[in-house]
């Protein structure tokens, strides 16, 4: 597949958006599906009632698919960074057919998505409660028969603030962590399978172990092949100095879709 850059200023972010040089049969491939998985910032504070009118429409070749139910971007009166994230794709793919699963629970550590779940761990974060996430994940694809019919094209991650108030679970961080993206590629059937995530940045004095995880998330992204951190300094918060507001969240997206723009036109 041959792709064209052009740069596109949004802010003071030069993004690059990326457009396909479609042959004739595109419209046979099959869906391509992204999945937005994390915690409290991947479900989003975002208040819907800020968006323009622009930023309400839902491009045609789009599918949401949120683990409540939810069908539309905007079904909900907050939002995550899919509303900036999911239209950027939608154009780089005008052709194609795109499915965004989203699964997020807020507050949940890297012990509640673990792949070989255990209950006694997931309760030392106190989310025995939410059961299995990833289980629950690997179920929703199935349910709409996205593993074997679709091609997952990427994984974005939003996560690590609960693991950084527990001084056990942030030292597990990196191997959590690395094991969660295996999980991804070996049930996906993709060991290329990129993975976009965002750099946590809590407020320190409540995160205590932040510096712990940042660094396991810094290793992560130097050690192991398609995968992307995310910068997240700048983006501007709510009060409570842990969740991104409207402008923060927006901001998000963008860089996600740009960090994916990036990984396809890497050397």
């Amino acid at each position: 597949m041959l792709f064209r850059l052009q740069i596109v200023h949004v802010g003071t972010l030069a993004f690059v958006l990326w457009l396909g040089a479609w042959s004739v049969g595109a419209q046979t491939e099959p869906p391509l599906v992204f999945i937005l998985a994390g915690q409290s910032n991947m479900v989003g504070q975002g208040v819907t009632a800020e968006l323009t009118a622009d930023q309400l429409i839902t491009p045609p070749n789009v599918t949401y698919l949120m683990e409540t139910g939810e069908t539309g971007l905007f079904d909900r009166v907050r939002f995550g960074p899919e509303v900036s994230l999911v239209p950027r794709l939608a154009q780089a793919w005008p052709d194609r057919e795109l499915i965004f699963v989203k699964h997020a629970v807020g507050g949940t550590s890297l012990l509640a998505w673990a792949p070989e779940w255990d209950a006694a761990r997931a309760e030392l974060t106190r989310n025995v409660e939410v059961g299995p996430l990833y289980t629950q994940l690997i179920a929703i694809l199935d349910r709409h028969e996205l593993r074997g019919d679709a091609e997952i094209g990427a994984v974005f991650w939003m996560q690590g603030e609960s693991d950084a108030r527990y001084p056990e679970v942030a030292a597990e961080y990196f191997n959590n962590l690395t094991t969660l993206i295996a999980a991804f590629r070996d049930d996906l059937q993709n060991t290329e399978l990129l993975f976009v995530m965002g750099r946590a940045n809590p407020s320190p004095e409540r995160y205590t172990e932040l510096p712990v995880v940042q660094r396991a998330q810094q290793r992560t992204g130097d050690e192991l092949a398609a995968v992307r951190l995310i910068d997240t300094e700048g983006l501007s918060k709510r009060e409570d100095g842990v969740h991104y507001d409207t402008a923060g969240l927006l901001e998000l997206g963008r860089r996600f879709a740009a960090a994916l723009a990036a990984e396809i036109h890497s050397p």
